[in-house]
């Protein structure tokens, strides 16, 4: 009797700990995937944009800088929607995002709010060697 009640129990409590674990472990969902980009200044404040993506969701725009060559360069970023004649539009609300090797930021836009289709990144590079430029690279992803 004993024996059967602790059976009973144990399952029980596995099958609360299978519920619980169920309804809080993250989800992690992506609409696209990581895209590739380089971007190279040539001057302190020398602006750049990174070839369009299309933007299916209200997500964030998720960027990460992986790689530079001239220490103590950065850029800093704001995303961008591209109109119907491939034109940036600021939708980035002021938000600006700084960047150095080794950065990542899940980025606020309003692209999709504001019937946009297309994203674009705005980087605008700082402490530019005027000689030896400055070139960054890394991933982003319009949609996650």
């Amino acid at each position: 009797m004993k024996f059967k009640k602790i059976i009973k129990n144990t399952i029980i409590f596995a099958t609360m700990m299978l519920v619980i674990g169920v309804y809080t472990a993250p989800v992690i969902s992506k609409a696209g995937d990581d895209v590739w980009y380089g971007a190279s200044f040539d001057f302190d404040g020398h602006e750049k944009y990174l070839p369009s993506q299309f933007k299916y969701t209200s997500s964030s725009v998720w960027m990460s800088c992986t790689d530079k060559d001239i220490d103590g360069s950065y850029y800093y970023a704001r995303v961008n929607a591209v109109n119907v004649s491939d034109n940036p539009v600021d939708v980035s609300h002021g938000y600006e995002y700084y960047f150095d090797v080794n950065e990542t930021h899940t980025m606020l836009n309003w692209v999709y709010e504001e019937h946009y289709n297309k994203a674009t990144v705005k980087c605008t590079g700082y402490s530019v060697d005027d000689y030896h430029s400055a070139w960054f690279g890394g991933y982003w992803n319009p949609d996650i």
